[in-house]
C-alpha cells in the first residue's frame, strides 16, 4: 500500500528540520497496516533511527496511568468518589479520583507563575536533583493550593502524577512494579518501563529552535528533564511523565484500549473503558485549553473527540494524548485503528503533529479505502 500523504507529511517534517527522526505505526484490527522508520537517532553519526528505538513517552505515559487507576477501581479498591485526601491529609478535601482522572482537581503544573505552581515546581525540582520518592513527590505537591475549585475548571497539570502516588498506596508495591505485573507483562510490552532498557537503543533528544537561519536541531546528551534517560530506575516513577517505549509496545497498549481485551480475556470491563473515553468535562468543556482542534474534549487522561467538523477529520471517538517531545498516539474505536507516533525533538511541535500528520494519515486510510 501506498502511504503516500503520510509519508510526504513526514518526510517534510525532517526535511524542515522540525525532527530528527521518527517511528510510526498504524494497525488495523489489531493487525500492522503501516510501519516504517524516517531519519536519525543520532544525526552528526548519520545514526539511522530504527522501528526498535526506545523514546520517552512523557505525557503518553497519563493514559497508562488512568488505566492502572481504572484496574483498581474494577477490583473494588478505589472508587472515583474517594477524596484524596483520605491517602495524604494535605491536600485540598474536595478533590476526589474522578477529578485527577480528568483533569479538574485545581492542580496545575509549575509553569503556572502562582504560589500553587512554584510548591509544585520545588517538588519537581527535588525528584530531578534529589531523586526523591514518589511518596515525597505526593507529601510536597498535597500542600499546593488549587487554582480553582475541585471539578470546576479543567487545567492541565500533575493530576496523574498523584493518581500514581495513590496506586503504590492502594496497591502497596512500587507503581512500576505495579504497571509491570498487570499491564507491561500481560501486554508483552517489554522495552516499557520508567528506564532505558537497552542504552544502545535509546534516542537522542534534540533541541528544537527557530533562528533567523531556518529551523534548528541541536544535539542534547545530556537531557534529562524530569527524567533519568538512564539505565537505572529513579525512586519517583512518575504517573504522568515517566516512561520509556517503543512503538511496538505502545501500540500493544493503544489495541488494548479499544476493548480491553487480552487474548480474549475481558481485562478492563467495558464500561469502565467507556468512561476513560467519553467526555467528562460537559458543561465545563470550555475549560478545556489543550487541544488542536474545537471537536474535542477530555476523559480520563486522553483527549476525546465528539464531533467531526473541523480539520484533521479524523473520526468521532477518536482519542488519545500526546508527549513533551512530539510523540503522539491515537484510539479510533469505531475503525479499530491504532496509531503511534514517536519522535523525540524538544519542545514537540506537537500542534504540527496533531493537525498536518493526523490529517495526512486519515487521507491515507480513506484513499486506500481501509476506512470509509
Amino acid at each position: 500500500m501506498n502511504w503516500k500523504n503520510t509519508e510526504l507529511k513526514i518526510k517534510d517534517f525532517i526535511n524542515n528540520k522540525l525532527f530528527n527522526g521518527m517511528v510510526i505505526k498504524i494497525t488495523k484490527d489489531n493487525q500492522e497496516i503501516y510501519f516504517n522508520n524516517f531519519g536519525y537517532s543520532n544525526i552528526e553519526k548519520k545514526l539511522k533511527l530504527k522501528k526498535d528505538n526506545i523514546f520517552a513517552l512523557y505525557s503518553m505515559t497519563k493514559p497508562i496511568t488512568a488505566a492502572a487507576c481504572l484496574l483498581l477501581i474494577q477490583r473494588g479498591l478505589l472508587s472515583l468518589e474517594d477524596q484524596i485526601n483520605k491517602f495524604y491529609p494535605n491536600f485540598n478535601q474536595e478533590i476526589k479520583i474522578k477529578h485527577l482522572l480528568n483533569m479538574t482537581s485545581g492542580l496545575t503544573y509549575f509553569w503556572n507563575n502562582s504560589e500553587s505552581g512554584k510548591e509544585i515546581k520545588h517538588a519537581f525540582d527535588k525528584v530531578e536533583n534529589e531523586n526523591i520518592s514518589l511518596q515525597d513527590f505526593c507529601e510536597i505537591v498535597s500542600n499546593a493550593e488549587v487554582i480553582s475549585k475541585p471539578g470546576e475548571e479543567w487545567h492541565y497539570g500533575i493530576s496523574l502524577d498523584v493518581i500514581s502516588g495513590i496506586i503504590e498506596k492502594v496497591a502497596k508495591q512500587n507503581f512500576s512494579e505495579f504497571l509491570q505485573d498487570n499491564i507491561f507483562e500481560p501486554l508483552n510490552m517489554k522495552d516499557t518501563g520508567f528506564y532505558v532498557k537497552d542504552l544502545t537503543r535509546k534516542t537522542e533528544v534534540y533541541e528544537f529552535a527557530k533562528t533567523m537561519q531556518g529551523n534548528k536541531l541541536t544535539l542534547n546528551k545530556n537531557f534529562h528533564f524530569l527524567m533519568p534517560f538512564t539505565n537505572k530506575e529513579p525512586h519517583a516513577c512518575l504517573g504522568g511523565s515517566g516512561l520509556f517505549s517503543t512503538a511496538n509496545d505502545y501500540t500493544r497498549f493503544l489495541n488494548f484500549l479499544i476493548d480491553g481485551k487480552i487474548s480474549d480475556i475481558q481485562f478492563i470491563e467495558e464500561e469502565l473503558l467507556n468512561e476513560m473515553r467519553k467526555d467528562q468535562l460537559n458543561d465545563k468543556k470550555a475549560t478545556f485549553r489543550w487541544t488542536f482542534n474545537k471537536d474535542y474534549s477530555y476523559g480520563y487522561g486522553v483527549r476525546v473527540r465528539l464531533k467531526n467538523e473541523h480539520t484533521p477529520l479524523t473520526e468521532i471517538g477518536e482519542f488519545g494524548w500526546d508527549g513533551a517531545l512530539g510523540s503522539a498516539g491515537l484510539v479510533d474505536p469505531k475503525n479499530k485503528i491504532t496509531m503511534t507516533f514517536l519522535s523525540s525533538s524538544y519542545p514537540g511541535n506537537n500542534k504540527i503533529v496533531q493537525t498536518e500528520l493526523f490529517d495526512a494519515v486519515y487521507k491515507d486510510l480513506r484513499e486506500l479505502k481501509i476506512i470509509n
